[in-house]
C-alpha cells in the first residue's frame, strides 16, 4: 500500500508540476496579450460555471470510491446520470444567462456563459472513466490524462489570443481541452457504459453522495463569494487583480495538496477501519505537504513584487499585495485541503458538511466586513478568518482517527521552523540587493530564488535531518540512479507514538 501510495504521489505531482510548468508558461504570455478586465470577465463566468460543476456527478464519484464493492449496474447508473445531470445544467445556465449579464452590466458575459454551459454536455462523457482509475489507485493514468488538457488549453488560448479574440481565447481554449480529453481516457479504459439505469443503484449511491454534494455547494459558496462580492462591488479590474493573485497563490496547492488529496481519499477508505494505519499516514502526508507548501508560499511571500513585475508587468503591479495576504491563506489551505479526505474516507461526510457550512458562513461575513476597504480589506479579512478557522476545523477532522492535536502540531513544526529562518534570510538578501547592491527586479528575482531554496534544502536535510527529505532523495536516487522500486524504510513505531 505504502508503494502504490508513494508511486501514485510521485506521477500526479510530477505531472501536476510540468502541467502547471506549461500553464504557468502559457499564462505569462497571455497576461501580456489579453486585459485585466478580460480576467475579470472570466472570473465572474467562472463563479457560475463552477457552480454548476458542482452538480456534475452528484457526489456519485466519492461514493464510487468509498463504496468497498461496486458493480457494472452502479457504473452505468452514474454514468447516465451525470449525463443527464450535465444537460440540465447546461439548460439552466442558457436560461439564466441574460439575467447574470444585466446583474453585473456586462453583455459579453450572457454569451460567455452560453458557450462555456457546453463543457457540462462534454465532460461526464469522461467522468465516470476518471473515477474508476481513481477508485483502482491508477494514478499514472491519472496523471497522464489530467496533463493532456493542460498542453491543449495552452496552446489553444494563445493562439486565439494572438489573433485578437481576447477573453474569447480563455473560454474556447478550455472547451477544446475538454471535447480533446474524451477520446484519450476511453482509450486508456476499457469500461463502456450499458443502456442501464437502476433506481436502487442510484439511491445507494447518491445516499452517501448527497452529503458530499451539500457539503461542495456550501464550500463553493465560500471559496466564491469573494468573485461575486469583488466583481459586484470594485469592478472587473479589481476582479481581475484579485484573480490572478488568487491563481498564483493556488499554484502550489494544485501541484501537491491536491495532488497528494486524489491519493489519499481512496487508500485511506481501502483502510478505513484501521485507525491505527491512517493516522500515522496523515501524519506522514501532512508532514510531507508542508516541508513542501509552507516555504513555496513563505518565499513567493517575499518574492511577490519582483515575480509579478519581471513576468506579468506593470499593469498587474495592484495584484502585488493580495498576492502576499493570500501566501498566507494558501500555508493553512495546503494543510486544509486534506481535512476532506478524512471525513469522506471515515464515512463521515455528514460532519464534513456541518463543519463547511460553520466555516462558509465565517467566510462570506469576512469578505462582507473587508469591501469597505476596497480589495486589500477582503484579503486580509480572508486571512484573519482562515487563521481563526485552521484548529477547530482539524480538531474535529482529526478526533476521527484518534489523532491528538499536540501530535499534529508537532509534525508542522520543522516545516515552520525552516521556513521562518528561510524568511529572515531572503528579508536580509533583499535589503541588501535594493539598498546596497542596487540590482534590478530579474537579478534580485533570481538571487533570492536560487538562494532560498539551496538554503531551505540544506536546513531540512543537513541541519534538522528531517526523515521525509532522506526518503524522497532516497526514493528518486533508487528510483532513476539505481532503476529499482526501492522505498527507504521508515521507522513506523516512531510515528505510531506520536499519533497515539
Amino acid at each position: 500500500m505504502k508503494e502504490k501510495v508513494v508511486k501514485g504521489t510521485s506521477w500526479t505531482i510530477f505531472c501536476q508540476i510540468l502541467g502547471q510548468l506549461l500553464s504557468f508558461c502559457a499564462t505569462v504570455i497571455l497576461v501580456r496579450l489579453l486585459s485585466p478586465e478580460d480576467y475579470g470577465l472570466l472570473a465572474l463566468s467562472l463563479v457560475f460555471i463552477n457552480l454548476g460543476s458542482l452538480f456534475r456527478n452528484l457526489g456519485l464519484g466519492e461514493a464510487i470510491i468509498q463504496s468497498q464493492g461496486i458493480s457494472d449496474d452502479y457504473l452505468s447508473t452514474s454514468f447516465w446520470a451525470t449525463m443527464a445531470a450535465g444537460l440540465c445544467i447546461t439548460a439552466v445556465l442558457c436560461t439564466i444567462s441574460t439575467f447574470i449579464a444585466d446583474f453585473y452590466d456586462e453583455k459579453t458575459l450572457k454569451y460567455i456563459l452560453i458557450v462555456t454551459s457546453l463543457g457540462f454536455v462534454i465532460s461526464p462523457l469522461s467522468a465516470i472513466h476518471t473515477t474508476i482509475l481513481t477508485k483502482t489507485l491508477e494514478f499514472r493514468k491519472l496523471a497522464l490524462i489530467n496533463l493532456f488538457p493542460t498542453m491543449i488549453h495552452g496552446a489553444v488560448s494563445i493562439s486565439l489570443a494572438f489573433w485578437g479574440y481576447g477573453v474569447w481565447s480563455l473560454v474556447l481554449g478550455s472547451l477544446a481541452a475538454q471535447a480533446l480529453m474524451i477520446p484519450v481516457i476511453w482509450f486508456m479504459v476499457e469500461w463502456r457504459p450499458r443502456f442501464i439505469f437502476k433506481k436502487k443503484c442510484f439511491k445507494d449511491l447518491f445516499g452517501f453522495g448527497s452529503s458530499v454534494l451539500l457539503f461542495k455547494i456550501v464550500n463553493y459558496f465560500a471559496r466564491n463569494s469573494d468573485n461575486l462580492i469583488i466583481g459586484k462591488a470594485l469592478g472587473p479590474n479589481s476582479l481581475g487583480y484579485y484573480s490572478v493573485a488568487y491563481n498564483l497563490m493556488l499554484k502550489p496547492l494544485q501541484h501537491i495538496s491536491w495532488s497528494v488529496g486524489r491519493v489519499i481519499f481512496p487508500t485511506f477508505s481501502t483502510m478505513q477501519n484501521d485507525k491505527d494505519r491512517v493516522r500515522w499516514g496523515y501524519l506522514k502526508v501532512v508532514r510531507s505537504i508542508s516541508l513542501i507548501t509552507f516555504p513555496m508560499m513563505a518565499g513567493l511571500m517575499i518574492i511577490a513584487k519582483e515575480f509579478i513585475m519581471v513576468f506579468y508587468g506593470a499593469k498587474w503591479e495592484p495584484a502585488i499585495i493580495p498576492l502576499q495576504l493570500l501566501c498566507i491563506v494558501g500555508a493553512l489551505h495546503s494543510i486544509g485541503t486534506t481535512v476532506g479526505s478524512l471525513f469522506t474516507s471515515q464515512g463521515r461526510p455528514d460532519l464534513q458538511l456541518k463543519v463547511g457550512v460553520f466555516n462558509s458562513v465565517m467566510i462570506v461575513i469576512a469578505f462582507f466586513l473587508g469591501i469597505r476597504w476596497g480589495l486589500i480589506g477582503v484579503v486580509f479579512c480572508y486571512m484573519i478568518v482562515s487563521l481563526l478557522l485552521f484548529l477547530p476545523t482539524h480538531f474535529l477532522a482529526n478526533r476521527l482517527i484518534h489523532l491528538k492535536m499536540g501530535a499534529f502540531l508537532y509534525s508542522l513544526m520543522p516545516a515552520l521552523s525552516c521556513s521562518f529562518l528561510m524568511v529572515l534570510l531572503l528579508l536580509f538578501l533583499r535589503f541588501l540587493s535594493i539598498s546596497i547592491l542596487n540590482l534590478n527586479m530579474l537579478a534580485i528575482l533570481v538571487l533570492l530564488i536560487i538562494i532560498g531554496i539551496s538554503f531551505y534544502v540544506a536546513l531540512t536535510f543537513f541541519v534538522f535531518n528531517i526523515p521525509e527529505i532522506q526518503e524522497l532523495l532516497t526514493f528518486l536516487e533508487n528510483r532513476f540512479f539505481a532503476g529499482r522500486d526501492v522505498i527507504s524504510k521508515y521507522n513506523l513505531k516512531n510515528y505510531q507514538k506520536i499519533g497515539n
